[in-house]
């Protein structure tokens, strides 16, 4: 029914058509009648006008925070603009992990690198595994790139890396800039946010006077807070790179290796023996290092040299052997009798990071051996005698002109306790070290006759050899010359059956094939 016929019937009946007054009522009814359905309607319309009204901002605002809620920052809010301004900031020195200061969760801190080698140290420790971490930070009224800001665990391993020139900072006050970073704290610990200076991503600083690259000193401030993750699963306990234990040079005191975990070691330097090149003699560097990895068959071993840490200029030998034929090699048996399974140099300045891949079929012990010959200059500090006859080995000491040995050029009949060829021999004497002549042999050799001729004497060489005892050298490692760190990380990974050991091969072979 509508609005008007709803009031119509409400009214009584219309007068008898031969009354007299009959336009004066009708046009009161009409009147009345107008007058009615308008207030009627407006008081309607406005009580559903009110009530529509506040049904949609209610509704529009609930829609708008949940969208702030989602997505803050598409609604101007940011953690920097929801945390006060700092009334306290770092202590220095807190340059390192001991030092660092502990971050009131929520609150801003102030600092400031004060040079390029500043790193500032900052901790809060986690009572509920997964957490969240988040951390802010902003520049009051400067720029935000010119920082890297890395999150370490206990034991000061980075496993988050932050650059603030990276884009995502959002304005939080006129002038400011600031960046919100994220991540999962899987144990419950002490855990460390460092901040230090670092140019642009895209510079490389040449010239130190040029300050178009120079990095940011500039004060900033950092907050904290942790949230609870719904997160439910045990973060295992492992580390992010392990070490060689020393002594670590026989394969029965091998390092064991971890698939995957990237191994660091180091080529001790030792100076044990000497090795002859072509003009001198220089000290031969090649301590082994030797890794052990238990394989249980049937797997693919990638190996890559210097891909966690980047190594410096170098080569190492390296050779993987099985427990076998590793342990032939460490009860002595010559190199030359024992074959590897694998054997290669790396190149670390040509190739900084190398690949290598190697199959084991059967499960065994397999051990990983890495030497490296460093060579420096050993310059001979003392001679001494060498007889080939004697006994007595070394007897006296003599001086070389060059090399490492030499013939005596003296005579040997001396109580110096050498034996020397009393024997003729042809040799040239001046000319050839330790010849000489054997005077009046043949009888009234070497004096001039009566005719001026002059019979040679015969010749002698001594047997005596000079040979170096004593080698000299400074320890330090020449310009450009290899370095002896490095790291490797060896990968383990399950096959299944070799393809040619399938059923689905055989099914292969047994197929219709016209070229069979």
């Amino acid at each position: 029914m509508s609005f008007a016929a709803a009031h119509a019937d409400t009214l009584s009946p219309l007068p008898d058509p031969g009354d007299p007054c009959l336009a004066d009522r009708q046009a009161s009814f009409n009147d009345g009648y107008d007058a009615g359905r308008k207030s009627g309607y407006s008081e309607w319309f406005v009580s559903r006008y009110e009530q529509g009204y506040f049904d949609g901002f209610g509704a529009g605002t609930a829609k708008q925070l949940a969208q702030c809620l989602a997505d803050p920052q598409s609604c101007g809010i940011t953690l920097a603009s929801c945390i006060p301004d700092p009334v306290f900031g770092e202590t220095e020195p807190n340059d390192n992990l001991i030092a660092a200061d502990p971050l009131k969760l929520g609150a801003n801190f102030w600092g400031q690198s004060y040079g390029a080698a500043d790193q500032d140290w900052f901790y809060t420790e986690t009572t509920v595994a997964n957490q969240n971490l988040i951390v802010n930070f902003s520049v009051p009224g400067g720029l935000l790139a010119g920082w890297k800001m890395t999150i370490r665990d206990a034991a000061g391993n980075v496993f988050a890396n932050f650059n603030t020139a990276v884009s995502g900072g959002v304005p939080t006050k006129e002038g400011d800039e600031a960046v919100t970073y994220r991540v999962t704290l899987g144990l419950i610990g002490t855990y460390y946010i460092v901040v230090q200076p670092t140019p642009p991503a895209e510079c490389i600083i040449i010239d130190p006077s040029d300050t178009t690259c120079a990095q940011n000193f500039s004060p900033y401030y950092i907050s904290a807070l942790l949230q609870d993750s719904s997160l439910d699963t045990n973060q295992p306990i492992v580390g992010f790179a392990d070490s060689e234990i020393e002594p670590n040079n026989i394969p029965s005191n091998a390092t064991p290796l971890a698939t995957s975990v990237t191994m660091y070691g180091l080529v001790n330097l030792t100076f044990n023996f000497p090795v002859p090149t072509e003009d001198t003699f220089v000290w031969g560097q090649g301590e082994d290092d030797w890794y052990v990895y238990q394989s249980t068959g049937n797997e693919i071993v990638t190996l890559v040299f210097c891909a966690k840490e980047k190594c410096g200029p170098g080569n190492w030998f390296v050779e993987i052997y099985d427990r076998a034929t590793a342990q032939r090699l460490e009860n002595g048996e010559s190199r030359e009798n024992v074959q590897p399974l694998l054997a290669f140099n790396t190149d670390t300045t040509n190739d900084p990071s190398a690949t290598y891949r190697l199959g084991l079929k059967d499960p065994n012990f397999y051990l990983m051996r890495v030497s490296h010959k460093r060579l420096f200059n050993a310059p001979c500090l003392n001679h001494q005698f060498v007889s080939t006859t004697s006994d007595t080995g070394f007897v006296g000491s003599c001086e070389c002109e060059s090399g490492n040995s030499c013939y005596v050029p003296a005579d040997c009949e001396s109580d110096d306790g050498l034996s020397c060829k009393n024997v003729p021999t042809e040799c040239v004497a001046g000319i050839e070290t330790g010849c000489l002549i054997i005077e009046n042999v043949p009888p009234g050799c070497g004096v001039e006759d009566e005719e001026g001729n002059i019979e040679p004497c015969d010749t002698y060489q001594t047997q005596a050899l000079c040979s170096c005892s004593q080698y000299g050298g400074v320890v330090e490692v020449p310009e450009n010359a290899y370095s002896s760190p490095y790291n490797f990380t060896w990968h383990g990974t399950q096959l299944p059956p070799n393809t040619i050991d399938t059923d689905a091969y055989d099914d292969f072979l047994n197929r219709p094939n016209p070229y069979n």
